[in-house]
């Protein structure tokens, strides 16, 4: 069997979609056996790709702007795909949306949240709106349908009366490189990003969704945590309403934003937080506080999309309606070692449930079913 797998979010992002691409693709082709697994993306820019040839034998495409390809895709619905990615028994299009693809090969498309039916105003205009009028084609077109929570699948079945066995469920996983720091560096990482003193960390794109002016009014309304709030994200969009939020703050100077980190600081950071304060309105799956319960850190977490779903008893979730109940919520947490021991334990045992192997593995079975 070949399949052939649409790398470009690897290329274009860093986290979301392209994290997603660029962990899965190690352990898709650690399990590929005698099975052919090629990568296809649209080298516009001269970047190059993530992967290795060895791991992953690519075609980039040279000879025409890649944004024009795909101006063409969205205007007119041509040129065909197959045009330019190489022949595959099974196409995977890992982010929401296949290309023009004509009948014959076989299509798997992931739809990693339903945030454009359940949190429209958090997302930006155009996309919105590009979803919204692409996705129906996708879905008729789509052999199979991966989303990263199970969640995601009820939700996306009962909003488009998708047939149950259309729509596959392939959880995410804390990513096996983030187990591999050693601890005694943990303490050096933390001081070079700028941090001492207790913390408490909150990862995530700087953009409504991810609901920061409600943690800044959860920040300020503890009353005995005389520590810091760390943010980990990229500005993302609409970020200047949470910029002004955060300088109007009473403990503004309290609040560190770095901005991006990798993965082995993040690592520390997760290992040295009091605990990961995870408000969004709204996740897919919810990958920083699996990570989080993965290296030890309490996690406190709202109840939106699937969060309840992929935290569950691993940590604390609640509602973002009252900032005072996450205070109290907190603070509880924070005066109690006994009760942070319990949770931490919870939490590894939760996270222990999670894995881009399986991920993988559940992946090359859809394939290997439309094979058959």
């Amino acid at each position: 069997m070949k399949v052939s797998l649409q790398i470009q979010a690897a290329i274009d992002q860093r986290a979301g979609v392209g994290r997603y691409v660029h962990t899965l693709v190690p352990e898709l082709a650690a399990l590929r056996g005698e099975d052919k697994l090629n990568g296809f993306y649209f080298d516009f820019r001269r970047r190059g790709s993530p992967f290795s040839e060895e791991m992953l034998p690519q075609s980039p495409y040279h000879r025409l702007p890649g944004a024009l390809i795909q101006q063409c895709w969205k205007r007119f619905g041509a040129p065909a795909y197959t045009r330019f990615a190489p022949e595959a028994d099974v196409y995977h299009f890992p982010n929401f949306i296949i290309p023009p693809l004509p009948a014959g090969p076989k299509a798997v498309v992931n739809i990693h949240d339903c945030c454009f039916i359940k949190c429209p105003e958090t997302m930006e205009p155009k996309n919105r709106s590009y979803l919204q009028k692409r996705l129906p084609a996708t879905l008729r077109r789509a052999d199979k349908i991966l989303t990263i929570s199970e969640t995601m699948a009820d939700e996306l079945r009962e909003a488009f009366g998708l047939p149950e066995d259309k729509v596959r469920a392939t959880l995410l996983g804390p990513p096996p490189t983030m187990n591999d720091l050693p601890e005694n560096q943990v303490d050096a990482r933390v001081k070079a990003l700028g941090v001492d003193g207790p913390f408490l960390l909150n990862v995530g794109t700087l953009e409504p969704r991810k609901n920061h002016v409600f943690l800044f009014k959860v920040f300020e309304a503890l009353k005995y945590f005389d520590g810091k709030l760390v943010l980990c994200g990229m500005k993302g969009w609409q970020v200047e309403p949470i910029l002004e939020a955060m300088q109007a703050n009473g403990k503004a100077d309290r609040i560190l934003h770095l901005d991006y980190v990798e993965d082995d600081d993040l690592v520390a950071l997760y290992r040295r937080a009091e605990a990961l304060l995870f408000p969004s309105l709204y996740e897919g799956f919810g990958l920083p506080p699996v990570e989080a319960m993965r290296q030890g850190c309490p996690v406190i977490s709202s109840d939106g999309g699937s969060l309840a779903e992929v935290v569950g008893d691993g940590g604390v979730v609640l509602p973002t309606k009252d900032p005072a109940e996450w205070a109290a919520g907190i603070e509880d947490l924070l005066s109690s070692p006994d009760r942070r021991a319990r949770l931490i334990n919870a939490g590894h045992k939760k996270a222990s449930q999670f894995s881009w192997r399986k991920c993988a593995e559940e992946t090359w079975e859809v394939y290997r079913e439309l094979e058959n």
